[in-house]
């Protein structure tokens, strides 16, 4: 297993894939392999092998499986034995998947989109595996392009996954219907990103339960009746009354 992190292979090269594929490659490690059902950019292609079934990967050389969760298990069954592997999920457990000689989680927490640089430096990686001497190979690999590497369990990346599609998924989707709310209206969604930035840019130096506002921390509940007669939409009615309901429960003791 020695050098198996100086050459590795990646399987999938969607959102998570490719953000690897190039963080590895900036940093001197060389990606030999890729899978991918569709052929990948010409610039992968002058430095590394395309192949479209995992059973061809080079034996006894790590496999990075950057796959949906509800394909990791599939995949792994195509993997050579021999092939130490890694996959890159946040919620699915070690445990709960097929017996290797070698198998590990090399979790990035972090969103990633295919054409969005990421600054791989300060994202934050969490490794586990079945064997101590297989979790510090992870954990040297993601030193490598991470200065933010811990070990996790399964137990405990599943609780900061969760925590993660609470800030993440959820306020983007958020951002998507206060987007779509202002163009109903003829208004610019613009005038809202400040507001955003510094939103998230409180959160460097204070803590979310003292930098909230608005009206459900102030208990101004006739401003909330207004806003709640001024959505139509039922769900977002009832995500407004949600979201207001649990701010109120968190200042004011209900």
């Amino acid at each position: 297993m020695k050098g198996t992190s100086e050459k590795i292979s990646i399987v999938g090269l969607g959102n998570v894939g490719s953000h690897l594929y190039a963080a590895f490659l900036q940093e001197g490690i060389s990606v030999t392999h890729v899978v991918s059902r569709s052929k990948p950019s010409e610039s992968i292609l002058t430095q590394s092998i395309w192949l479209k079934n995992s059973e061809e990967l080079p034996k006894n050389q790590l496999v990075i499986v950057c796959v949906p969760d509800d394909s990791i298990r599939e995949v792994l069954t195509h993997i050579p034995a021999m092939c130490p592997v890694a996959y890159t999920s946040g919620s699915v457990e070690l445990p709960q998947l097929p017996e290797r000689q070698k198998l590990g989680v090399f979790y990035p927490l972090q969103t990633f989109t295919k054409g969005k640089e990421v600054n791989i430096f300060e994202v934050p990686f969490f490794i586990e595996a079945r064997d101590n001497e297989f979790a510090s190979e992870l954990f040297d690999l993601a030193w490598k392009i991470s200065r933010k590497v811990s070990y996790a369990s399964s137990e405990e990346r599943k609780k900061l996954h969760l925590a993660a599609v609470f800030i993440n998924n959820f306020t983007n989707h958020l951002a998507h219907i206060s987007k779509t709310y202002l163009e109903k209206h003829e208004l610019d969604f613009d005038h809202l990103k400040p507001l955003l930035k510094e939103t998230a840019h409180k959160l460097e130096t204070q803590d979310p339960f003292d930098a909230q506002t608005g009206p459900a921390r102030r208990n101004d509940q006739s401003v909330i009746e207004e806003q709640l007669r001024a959505l139509n939409d039922p769900i977002q009615k009832e995500l407004y009354r949600l979201f207001s309901k649990s701010i109120h429960q968190t200042y004011f003791n209900d």
